[in-house]
């Protein structure tokens, strides 16, 4: 087989891969996704015929992975199964688009968009998703976008980098909340006045007033998105509401808060 080649159908990504015969085959993976299955081995299993299904390892992240490739036989099987309504729009664009073209040029051609000209888009969409990861901290989403470069990079027979080469993640919560928790203990220290709420059992802090009380006494602490988000995921003590109307016992007015169980328990 040739290195796959990467089409697009409704913005979800297809590789094909052509034999030196003319057959092509058709990544397993992405005609599930096209077409609503969720579980990729189990579907092949369940629905393919083994004659028509073939094994191909490719290198992601330093890594081995194993893709199943299907023949237009069981790439019908899966869409006459499917019950996505994508399956009617998919089956138009195999058969009356993209395999007479196939056939008939060798390449996939979209107007003037030649097999030269997606794999050019495909290096700028491999360059966008690098750009994405590195600016992105969020590990779950980190992982995903790393997936996506990694069949982007493997359709263009490129390696994948590393996650950890490509920015950085964001500290787990347990380490973000305990620079939060030191934070508060260093203003109890000082004898600074935070807690807005008015029950003995609940803490209630206004983010930006912290930051500002912070600083005056020369601590510093970011309220970023990873803060705020392990702040809103706390257990313990438990995060009962964000940016709540407290009638501060400070202020004497409404103030915006978000909300502890109190006292800590650690």
């Amino acid at each position: 087989m040739s290195l796959p080649v990467l089409f697009e159908f409704e913005a979800l990504p297809v590789r094909v891969m052509t034999e030196e015969d003319g057959e092509h085959w058709f990544c397993a993976k992405d005609v599930c996704e096209v077409l609503g299955y969720n579980n990729t081995s189990q579907t092949v299993e369940d629905h393919c015929r083994e004659a028509g299904v073939s094994k191909r390892y490719t290198s992601s992240g330093g890594q081995r992975r194993e893709l199943a490739f299907i023949n237009e036989g069981n790439l019908y099987r899966l869409i006459i199964k499917s019950r996505k309504e994508e399956a009617k729009r998919f089956e138009s664009w195999v058969c009356d688009e993209v395999l007479p073209a196939l056939r008939k040029a060798g390449s996939y051609q979209t107007g003037n968009r030649s097999a030269e000209a997606a794999r050019i888009a495909n290096h700028r969409l491999r360059l966008s998703l690098g750009k994405e990861l590195f600016h992105t901290r969020d590990p779950e989403l980190r992982n995903l976008i790393h997936q996506q470069l990694a069949d982007v990079s493997d359709a263009l027979g490129l390696p994948t980098p590393d996650i950890d080469s490509i920015g950085r993640s964001a500290p787990k919560a347990p380490d973000v909340l305990k620079a939060f928790w030191e934070a508060l203990a260093f203003l109890d220290g000082k004898g600074v006045d935070y807690n807005h709420a008015k029950a003995p059992d609940v803490l209630a802090v206004n983010l930006p007033e912290l930051t500002r009380l912070l600083a005056q006494h020369g601590h510093s602490l970011i309220f970023d998105t990873p803060l705020r988000h392990a702040l809103w995921q706390s257990q313990n003590p438990r995060c009962l509401r964000k940016n709540h109307p407290v009638d501060s016992r400070i202020a004497g007015k409404s103030i915006r808060c978000w909300l502890f169980e109190w006292p800590r328990i650690f």
